[in-house]
């Protein structure tokens, strides 16, 4: 198997990579986690195969606030015009889509703990995925909508074969969900389940990372199959 360059764009400390890290452990990558939140200066593209891009609690256009945003989203910019494969997780998705020309924008309620998602249709369509996010991202022209549920309409998108975004955090481990259900600044809204059901909801982890770890072997190829037309 080619070893891929990978660099994991990580905005706030409690946001953290999760199972990227251990997937990309797994299959032998080079890979580097870039803490933008502690000044690490983002790659240039020509060092990168695939960009990974996290979460976090701020929303795509704090700017002012946290200035490295401005450069990260030029990086971002270039990486799809020169067809880097990208892969965005909740602010990451919402930022890939801004840089596709899409509106991100607040929603009209929190979206919070474990919730169904449809991915298409047959007996395999559905698949419960942790969710923590109060913004949205209105669907990229040319891209097309990959999952979906009733509280948050555009939950993930693909664009080509190398760029998908996700409003979801397919990434969650047990020991981030207990720290996010012991949040002291926790959510309120109708789509906000209590701190107990998000801890029962532990259970849905298992399938969650078997889908999630089956996309990014899909990522993979693509990105190993752009490395070798260099």
């Amino acid at each position: 198997m080619q070893k891929l360059r990978v660099h994991v764009l990580q905005h706030s400390d409690d946001t953290p990579p999760g199972t990227v890290v251990e997937w990309l452990t797994a299959r032998g990558h080079d890979f580097k986690l870039v803490k933008l939140q502690n000044g690490d200066a983002l790659p240039r593209l020509g060092e990168t195969d695939w960009l990974i891009i996290l979460g976090g609690g701020m929303n795509v256009d704090e700017v002012e606030k946290y200035p490295f945003l401005t450069a990260e989203k030029a990086l971002l910019k270039e990486a799809i015009a020169t067809k880097k494969t990208c892969l965005g997780l909740c602010l990451g998705g919402q930022l890939l889509a801004q840089a596709l020309g899409a509106e991100v924008k607040r929603h009209a309620h929190w979206e919070v703990g474990w919730h169904g998602l449809h991915l298409g249709s047959g007996p395999e369509s559905r698949l419960i995925v942790f969710q923590w996010h109060q913004d949205t991202f209105d669907l990229p022209a040319g891209s097309h909508l990959v999952a979906t549920n009733s509280i948050t309409e555009n939950q993930a998108f693909a664009f080509g074969e190398n760029i998908i975004g996700v409003q979801f955090h397919p990434e969650a481990t047990e020991e981030w969900v207990r720290e996010c259900a012991a949040d002291t600044d926790y959510p309120v809204g109708p789509h906000v389940q209590p701190a107990e059901q998000v801890l029962e909801g532990i259970v849905f982890l298992v399938p969650m990372k078997k889908w999630f770890f089956t996309l990014l072997e899909r990522m993979e190829a693509t990105a190993t199959k752009a490395a070798n037309k260099k």
